[in-house]
Formats: C-alpha cells, structure tokens, sequence
C-alpha cells in the first residue's frame, strides 16, 4: 500500500472520527439517548461504534458512517479488503447504521439516514439479477461496495431519513 493510499485511509478515519465528536455524540444526546459504550477509540475490532440505551432498558447498537460527498445513493461495503478476503461491514452485527453525509465541511450533515440492519440484509440476500456495485482501490484495501437507492431504501422501510 503507498504512501498516498495510506494519507487516503487516515483521512477517511480521521474524518469519520472528527465526525463522531462533532455530530454524532451531540446528535445521541439531543434524541436522549444515553451513551453505554463508545468504541471510537479502542483499540478492538468492533462491528459497531455505539452502543445507545433509546429507552429505559431499550438497547441498540450502531455503526456510524460518515461520507465527503452526497451522492444519493447508500453504499454498503461488502468486501472491505477484496485481495484479503477482509468482509465489509455488511455482516458485522449492529442493530443500525448512521449514515451521513457531508457537501460541505459543516458540522451538520447534508443528509442522514437511519438504517435498519437486519432489514438491510434480508432485502440483499432477497434481491436477484443485476445490481449496481463500486470497487474502489483507495479504502482499507480493494473495497467491493453495492450500490443502493435511497429512495428504494425509504420504500422499502429500510432506512428513514433524519436529514
């Protein structure tokens, strides 16, 4: 991996990271929902970044995702690594997925989407023929990504929109 891939990866996580501070956590406490456990930064492999108490006794893990650009479309990486066989984040187990994404560099995102895991993958393993997807070289590693409608997503009642 060069240099200029390995400045790629720092600043994606470094942007994901500055965005956890600067949005996410705020964003928790403003929908009252109590922090457990934040793994940001631990040094652990997690499928998840948060965990949230919604309500009393009412528990949810989330993974948080945070995008440079809109693009209007949801990518979900499915191979995270595809000269490994690192898998994506697609079959890590989390209750939800915080999708946002950034136009500008503001601390608000342009659009937010509230994901539901488990209805996210029963609607993949149910989709046959052909499907959009990205391979993109400058990730972790070879990223292999599905490309999803955010519209088809809501219809679905798969994911809501926030933002």
């Amino acid at each position: 991996m060069g240099n200029r891939n390995l400045r790629k990866i720092k600043d994606y996580f470094d942007f994901e990271k500055k965005k956890h501070f600067e949005f996410f956590l705020p964003f928790y406490q403003q929908k009252n929902w109590q922090l457990v456990e934040d793994n940001i930064d631990s040094n652990q492999k997690n499928d998840w970044d948060v965990k949230l108490e919604i309500r009393a006794g009412i528990y949810r893990t989330i993974d948080e995702k945070a995008r440079k650009k809109d693009y209007n479309d949801c990518l979900v990486e499915i191979m995270q690594d595809m000269e490994t066989g690192g898998l994506g984040w697609f079959y890590g187990k989390k209750d939800w997925i915080l999708y946002g994404s950034w136009k500008e560099e503001t601390i608000y995102p342009s659009s937010l989407y509230l994901i539901s895991s488990e209805r996210l993958k029963k609607y993949i393993l149910s989709i046959r023929g052909i499907i959009s997807t990205n391979v993109a070289p400058d990730g972790w590693g070879v990223t292999w990504n599905i490309i999803l409608n955010w519209d088809n997503l809501i219809r679905q009642k798969i994911a809501v929109r926030l933002i």
